[in-house]
């Protein structure tokens, strides 16, 4: 499957000093289709936070193995190996969504190129490669509003 979907769930919470949006985002899983992830949003919504705001639900077409370094897209099996880098600077957290993967060794294999881009080098350790199974819910339990 050259094509997957993320289910995310994004719930403003303030402007930062540069006026931009900065949201609370939880990735709620990969699945095979956009109908997939329709048919799992109510079962959300019955959890504490997300009733709360119920159009904070983002479907995000994502193709495999394909990153700024390789234009060759792979094919989803059963797994999808998200690549991300993740630093804090002591008000927020700045998180870069790298790519998603076919393999756990393509996803390390782009983390050893992107660390050594000038946007990641003085941050070595926020690399994070995560495995969700395809077509299961990745966030389990609700979370609290502020």
């Amino acid at each position: 499957m050259k094509y997957g979907y993320k289910l995310e769930h994004k719930k403003f919470v303030e402007l930062d000093e540069d006026n931009e949006k900065v949201f609370n985002t939880k990735s709620l899983g990969f699945f095979s289709s956009e109908e997939k992830c329709k048919d799992v949003i109510p079962k959300y919504l019955e959890q504490p936070g997300f009733k709360d705001h119920p159009n904070g639900f983002v479907i995000e077409k994502v193709e495999a193995d394909i990153d700024d370094f390789n234009e060759v897209a792979g094919d989803f099996k059963s797994s999808v190996f998200y690549l991300s880098h993740e630093w804090y600077d002591g008000e927020y957290d700045h998180v870069s969504r790298l790519g998603y993967y076919s393999t756990q060794q393509k996803a390390e294999k782009a983390q050893a190129l992107y660390s050594l881009e000038p946007e990641f080098i003085d941050h070595p350790d926020g690399f994070c490669i995560d495995e969700y199974a395809l077509n299961e819910r990745g966030w389990t339990e609700g979370f609290f509003t502020y």
